[in-house]
């Protein structure tokens, strides 16, 4: 059986104040949860078994695992990190099994990458590196083995240019690198000891990848896949109706006013006299009246333009 551990844990601090109300992997894009966004595209790849891990708002977390047929592992009193968490899920997973962030749109072959990890080792999701991007790199030979992940480990033999998407495949021999001892990264301690060993594989990943790591690049998010610019496993329009100006609008939304561009979240309310131009409104909030431009309206009486 295919299992996936997906990450919903993490603090989601560069995306506040968004992420005050609700945890990272559970803002919506286009209406919907990120984390439907994950779980389609493991069901994609037939990842039938997925585990998920919760700390910040967990609760909301659980519901949704609930509601989706996921395992949970809630990480209380402290956070366990990436390495510590897969560490005590570890009885739980398969023999090889992939890592996916709840906090990225992606369409990574998750086939490919499981084919790629070696006998107690792992494989990495590799994308090229843009000029513009400030990204820790990770590189591989030419035969696709990693062998430099930043300063953590170096090896010879990287071809420069590429950066590690978050997404990877392990062995589950691998975890017996992590210590089994509270807050643990993966990469500092299971990762840095396989890469010395060369048993880390890798594929490029020349598709969709978005990081919604801040508000603009989560306002970006929504209007690029508004747009159809960024392709995921999951189509939003399917969930939605298509209104004035290419907008996105959810189930039981009321639209007095004028939008264009928009995403109107389900429940939600844009009254006469309110101008939406590439907005995004959350489930069941009511826009004041005026004109608003590349905002997003998150909370009963709370806006935030990046």
């Amino acid at each position: 059986m295919n299992t996936a551990f997906l990450l919903a844990a993490g603090h989601g601090t560069r995306l506040r104040p968004l992420t005050l109300l609700r945890p990272k992997p559970l803002v919506p894009i286009c209406g919907l949860p990120m984390l439907d966004y994950a779980m389609a595209e493991l069901r994609a790849h037939g990842h039938t078994q997925v585990l998920a891990n919760a700390h910040h708002l967990w609760e909301q977390v659980a519901a949704w695992c609930e509601q989706n047929g996921a395992e949970l592992q809630v990480e209380l009193p402290e956070i366990l990190g990436t390495g510590g968490g897969l560490r005590a899920a570890a009885d739980r997973l398969a023999e090889r099994f992939v890592v996916v962030n709840g906090d990225i749109l992606s369409d990574v072959d998750l086939g490919a990458l499981l084919a790629a990890v070696p006998d107690g080792g792992a494989a990495m999701a590799l994308r090229t590196l843009q000029p513009e991007e400030r990204i820790t790199p990770v590189l591989a030979d030419e035969t696709g083995v990693v062998r430099q992940i930043g300063t953590i480990v170096e090896t010879p033999g990287g071809l420069p240019g590429t950066h590690f998407t978050g997404i990877h495949a392990m062995h589950r021999d691998a975890l017996a690198l992590v210590p089994d001892a509270g807050l643990q990264c993966v990469v500092r301690t299971a990762y840095k000891q396989i890469v010395s060993d060369g048993r880390v594989g890798s594929i490029a990943h020349r598709g969709t990848w978005v990081d919604v790591g801040n508000p603009t690049a989560y306002l970006a998010a929504n209007l690029g896949v508004l747009r159809g610019e960024i392709v995921t496993s999951l189509d939003p329009w399917a969930h939605g109706t298509r209104g004035p100006g290419g907008s996105w609008i959810g189930a039981a939304a009321t639209v007095e006013g004028t939008v264009e561009h928009a995403v109107i979240g389900p429940r939600a309310h844009v009254p006469a006299g309110a101008t939406l131009r590439r907005c995004v409104v959350w489930d069941g909030v009511s826009v004041p009246p005026g004109e608003h431009a590349d905002t997003i309206f998150y909370d009963e009486g709370a806006s935030l333009t990046p």
